[in-house]
């Protein structure tokens, strides 16, 4: 006998309606935060990638004034001969043949008791 009968009154199974849980707060919460991390990672490759790309255009600019100064001083030397001159004479110390070799030091003159017996 079931407990329903023995009343008189039969059983009937109670249909309960539970309200859903807000499982979609949850989620928009998490979309955010992902949402949020995402944006904080792009915007500071971002950052990375422009630093770098002006310290390259950097690097590019002062190669280019470099190539500019090597290419005058090569088309310099291409076109005459007096430039090699001038380079062998200022940094090689090369003299003709017949010249001498004045080398003036205003030290040796400050120092030097020959200055007072020379008399103009």
């Amino acid at each position: 006998m079931v407990l329903g009968e023995a009343m008189g009154v039969k059983y009937q199974p109670q249909i309960v309606i539970k309200p859903k849980r807000k499982k979609r707060r949850k989620r928009k919460k998490w979309f955010l935060a992902i949402l949020l991390i995402a944006v904080f990672l792009t915007f500071s490759i971002y950052l990375g990638l422009s630093f770098m790309v002006k310290r390259e255009m950097n690097k590019i600019e002062e190669i280019e004034k470099e190539n500019r100064y090597l290419r005058e001083k090569i088309q310099k030397f291409s076109t005459s001969d007096i430039p090699y001159e001038e380079l062998l004479r200022t940094k090689y110390g090369y003299i003709k043949r017949g010249e001498k070799i004045i080398i003036y030091s205003p030290y040796y003159y400050k120092n030097s008791k020959i200055k007072e017996g020379v008399e103009e």
